[in-house]
C-alpha cells in the first residue's frame, strides 16, 4: 500500500478524528484494515505519521494484522464472549510504552477503553457486526516473534494489533521511545479501513 503523510491527515480529519500535526514527534499511531476476507494473513497494515525534530513530514508502513488470528476464530476464543475484533474508531490515550509478554510493546492503559465486536461462531471468519463491547483487557500493539519469520497470524493475536515483522516493530518502538521526552507516556490509536483511502492500491 502506497501512503502519504497528507492523505493520512486529510482521511482522518474527514472522519473528524484528531491528526497530531504539532511539534516534533507528535505521533499518529494507526492501522488500516485490508478488505480481503482472508483470515489468518498479515494483510493489514501499521504505521506511524509524524514530524520529526526538523519539522519534516515522515510516514512508515508495514505489514500487520488488526484481526485475530485462525486459533483464536475456530478452536479457542479469546474471551468467554467471543475474541475480540477491534471496531474501526480512533481511541484517544489508549496505549502507553509497556510490556508485552516481557518486552517492549504498547500496552493497554486500562480497562474500557477500546470497542470490540466479539466472534462466538467458530466458523473461522470475521464477524464485523453485532453487540459492541468495551469489557476489552490486553489489547496491545506488538509484534509476532523475534526468533522467526512468521507469515501466519495462528495464536499471535487475539484481537491484538500485531506488526509481522520484528524488525519493523523495532523501528516502531524507537520512534515511541523518543516521543516519550516531547510528550510523555500516552499514546492514541486509530484503525482505519482500506476503503477509507479508496480501495485497493
Amino acid at each position: 500500500m502506497k501512503l502519504g503523510y497528507r492523505e493520512l491527515r486529510a482521511v482522518m480529519q474527514s472522519k473528524g478524528y484528531r491528526f497530531f500535526d504539532r511539534g516534533a514527534f507528535n505521533l499518529n499511531l494507526f492501522g488500516i484494515r485490508s478488505g480481503s476476507k482472508l483470515v489468518n494473513e498479515f494483510n493489514d497494515w501499521m504505521g506511524v505519521a509524524y514530524r520529526d525534530e526538523w519539522g519534516n513530514e515522515r510516514l512508515l508502513l508495514f505489514s500487520a494484522t488488526t484481526k485475530p488470528g485462525l486459533y483464536y476464530l475456530k478452536h479457542r476464543l479469546g474471551n468467554a464472549q467471543g475474541t475480540a475484533i477491534l471496531v474501526p474508531g480512533q481511541y484517544r490515550s489508549v496505549w502507553k510504552l509497556g510490556k508485552h509478554k516481557g518486552y517492549k510493546a504498547l500496552q493497554q492503559q486500562k480497562y474500557g477503553l477500546f470497542r470490540v465486536w466479539r466472534d462466538t461462531d467458530h466458523d473461522a471468519q470475521f464477524d464485523y457486526q453485532g453487540k459492541v463491547y468495551r469489557n476489552v483487557r490486553g489489547l496491545n500493539g506488538h509484534t509476532s516473534s523475534f526468533k522467526n519469520d512468521i507469515d501466519k497470524v495462528n495464536r499471535y493475536s487475539a484481537g491484538c494489533q500485531v506488526i509481522q515483522d520484528d524488525l519493523d516493530f523495532k523501528i516502531l518502538m524507537a520512534i515511541v521511545e523518543k516521543s516519550l521526552n516531547y510528550w510523555g507516556n500516552s499514546f492514541t490509536y486509530t484503525l482505519l479501513e482500506e476503503g477509507d483511502f479508496g480501495g485497493k492500491r
